[in-house]
């Protein structure tokens, strides 16, 4: 028994040793995060610099098990702790590149031998401290003295507490510098510019999609600024409310201006009514709720809801471009595509600042290449849809100035076009013609024959026109079984000769009937421009010639003079 009381007794002793003292960090060309050089002590409440001595000096803190330290969000006050050693005999000048642009506050102090060489206050809660670089967080010069020195910040942030520390020389801060306005400009440059196009397209063409996938991009540039430090520096410099609350705003009006675009260019309304309502309350009410959140200053109800939001509002997008996509719309390839790489992007970097994936430069900047192939690939499917409207609309438009069934043209577009070359041909002095024909006992080839036959017989006579006229002349449909030829720079005598070319062809076509071989013919009525005033009156005197090769026996052709067939 006295044995085992022994053991026990040592291992309380060795649990009450203060922990390992980390190796100090040589002052060198250091580029990397160095939270593996850190060592962290959460405390409930903000503690001094003496404090935070104390506890370090008791062994209170802990080795940083992150290259990146990653508490979470609403994260209590923590205290990092930072050994280095200046091998040189002369100081060593250094840049702190610290925290993330929204922590709300840093209490940063450089020691030597017990000495304050440097003491500065940063942070997003604060108007008059060390402000946040854009896009390089915060930055502060150290003259680091030879020997031995060490770094003490207090971090305290209601947002995700992230706290990457390098320590940068003067060309590897330009370095950075340098990257980091390349990346974030031509990532700028890239969203702005397909902003503009599809507002320049919403203003020409009114469609609803472009002015939404708009909106949709401008809120992403403006979370991104606000979350990289550029709106604070820019926008809202002296606003602590915006500084506190543009983030989780800023992210659900993402969320609800994504799914709005959604639901319009897929067409939920009426495709999926019902998951169309529900999209569009459920991303509303998250907005809502976002609202009390600030009203009551709910700083960490809000994040978590604004967090929650873009993940399933990316889950959502995904489930939506499938959706679309087993119903039949085309344009949902490229939107699910689009979608599949905002989710990776979004997921990658929310999950990395909640702390459940590693922090890195890739993991934090995923959403920045998620977003700008999203963009693209959505740009692509706006363009899509575009070209399917038009040839719907191109479609309609022929359906509306074609015959079905012949394609030729039917008598509203031949009067449009026809009226054009009337005035065109009496305005220079040239000849024109006008052939009006139809196929004889028509009537009987479909009660005979069937309809399908009658149809088959004026399709092979519209072939045969197509093929005989020139390219110049306006063949229609005019009605029923009769058909009208309108023919520029041509003589009366012309006209008779092609009517007695078509009559033969007509009369030489050989079709197969319901029971027996079936051979058509037609009877044609020809008049030239002269003595004519209108169009319309041409046609009138064309179909009185009809008329009258009709009355004269059929299959032939009437001119001015007499009827021959």
């Amino acid at each position: 028994m006295s044995a085992h009381l022994l053991r026990l007794f040592c291992l309380a002793w060795l649990l009450c040793l203060p922990a390992p003292a980390l190796a100090w960090l040589e002052v060198t060309e250091q580029t990397q995060p160095l939270g593996r050089h850190l060592s962290l002590l959460s405390t409930p409440e903000p503690i001094g610099l003496e404090a935070a001595i104390r506890a370090r000096q008791a062994g209170a803190f802990q080795p940083s098990p992150h290259a990146v330290p990653r508490l979470g969000i609403g994260a209590a006050a923590h205290w990092l702790y930072l050994p280095l050693i200046n091998p040189s005999d002369q100081p060593l000048r250094r840049t702190l590149q610290l925290g993330k642009a929204w922590i709300d506050q840093l209490n940063i102090h450089l020691l030597s031998d017990g000495r304050v060489l440097h003491r500065v206050k940063a942070g997003d809660g604060q108007l008059q401290g060390l402000q946040a670089t854009p896009g390089m967080d915060y930055l502060l010069t150290l003259e680091l003295p030879p020997g031995r020195s060490e770094l003490y910040v207090q971090a305290h942030s209601g947002d995700p507490l992230i706290l990457p520390v390098r320590l940068l020389s003067d060309s590897d801060l330009e370095h950075a510098r340098t990257s980091t306005q390349y990346g974030y400009g031509a990532l700028y440059g890239f969203m702005l510019a397909l902003m503009a196009y599809n507002l320049m397209l919403y203003a020409g063409l009114k469609d609803r999609n472009n002015l939404n996938y708009s909106l949709y991009l401008a809120a992403f540039i403006l979370l991104n600024l606000s979350y990289t430090g550029h709106a604070g520096t820019w926008l809202w410099p002296d606003s602590l409310l915006l500084k506190r609350y543009a983030n989780p705003a800023l992210m659900s009006a993402v969320a609800w201006l994504g799914l709005h675009f959604a639901r319009h260019f897929l067409d939920l309304d009426a495709h999926a009514p019902r998951l169309a309502r529900a999209v569009s309350r459920g991303a509303t009410a998250s907005v809502l709720l976002l609202l009390p959140c600030i009203a009551f200053d709910w700083h960490a109800t809000a994040l978590w809801l604004a967090f929650a939001s873009v993940l399933i509002y990316t889950l959502l997008m995904v489930v939506l471009g499938v959706i679309s996509l087993r119903r039949g719309r085309l344009a949902a390839r490229y939107f699910l595509a689009a979608t599949l790489c905002g989710m990776l992007g979004t997921a990658l970097t929310d999950l990395s600042v909640w702390g459940l994936l590693p922090f890195t430069e890739l993991t934090y900047r995923a959403v920045d290449i998620g977003i700008a192939l999203e963009a693209t690939l959505l740009a692509l499917a706006l363009a899509y849809q575009m070209r399917q409207h038009q040839h719907a609309r191109r479609q309609a438009e022929s359906l509306a100035r074609t015959d079905p069934l012949t394609g030729l043209l039917n008598r509203r577009a031949f009067l449009e076009q026809g009226n054009a070359l009337w005035s065109t041909t009496r305005r220079h002095a040239q000849p024109l013609a006008l052939i009006m024909f139809d196929l004889d006992h028509f009537k009987d080839i479909n009660d005979r024959h069937g309809h399908d036959t009658g149809d088959s017989c004026l399709i092979a006579t519209a072939r045969l026109l197509t093929q005989q006229c020139r390219t110049g002349d306006l063949l229609a449909r005019w009605g029923g079984e009769e058909f009208l030829l309108l023919l520029p720079n041509t003589s009366l005598d012309e006209a008779l000769v092609l009517a007695e070319r078509l009559r033969q062809a007509i009369a030489g076509l050989s079709l197969h009937g319901r029971d027996a071989p079936l051979t058509p013919s037609a009877s044609f009525g020809v008049v030239s421009r002269e003595q004519q005033p209108h169009l319309e009156q041409l046609i009138n005197t064309a179909d009185e010639r009809l008329y009258q090769a009709k009355q004269d026996g059929r299959n032939r052709v009437c001119g001015p003079q007499a009827s021959y067939g």
